[in-house]
């Protein structure tokens, strides 16, 4: 019995990628959108994430996905964030710039924001777990620096911030949620 060589393997695999880039090709040139980039364009729209006119996500781009490939379902696609939640969220940061935003696993994280007078920054990851609104149902972390001697110096999660930040989510979440409700 012959044996396989790697490189067989690992030329089958770009074979199959590229048909696979070619049909998406083809269809972005007929005019026809894929299922996964008019999704992102929904997820867009319904988020406003602002995002430039020439990003990769909206053209479709982006590489490919190994599991996609190799017919393995994702665990995101089985995952659903609380969309209340994860919008009162979105909005309590929006004077913050975003460099992670994943509605399919309930992410938000942002780039590090400076005020007063660019002494101290912040930076925040808050990550919605599940679909109640309770205190479990929300992780906020909050991260701080202070500039000393011409360096940001970590000073750590500043644990009563992000407190206080979870608590004014969860509760815009639930007066939400009731007015809906009604």
């Amino acid at each position: 019995m012959r044996k396989i060589h790697p490189f067989l393997f690992v030329f089958i695999i770009f074979l199959a990628s590229c048909a696979q880039f070619t049909n998406s090709q083809n269809d972005l040139e007929n005019g026809k959108k894929t299922e996964k980039q008019r999704s992102m364009e929904e997820k867009i729209e319904k988020k406003d994430y602002r995002l430039p006119s020439d990003s990769p996500l909206l053209k479709g781009e982006g590489g490919f996905n190994l599991q996609e490939m190799l017919g393995f379902e994702t665990v995101a696609e089985n995952y659903s964030v609380n969309s209340i939640l994860y919008s009162v969220a979105l909005d309590k940061i929006d004077f913050m710039p975003l460099l992670s935003v994943d509605a399919n696993s309930g992410v938000i994280v942002t780039d590090w924001y400076s005020f007063d007078a660019g002494e101290t920054r912040i930076k925040i990851n808050i990550r919605v777990l599940n679909e109640e609104l309770n205190d479990n149902s929300l992780n906020v972390n909050l991260f701080k620096q202070m500039y000393e001697n011409n360096i940001w110096v970590d000073k750590g999660i500043d644990i009563d911030q992000a407190e206080k930040i979870k608590k004014s989510i969860l509760s815009t979440a639930r007066s939400l949620k009731i007015a809906s409700e009604l």
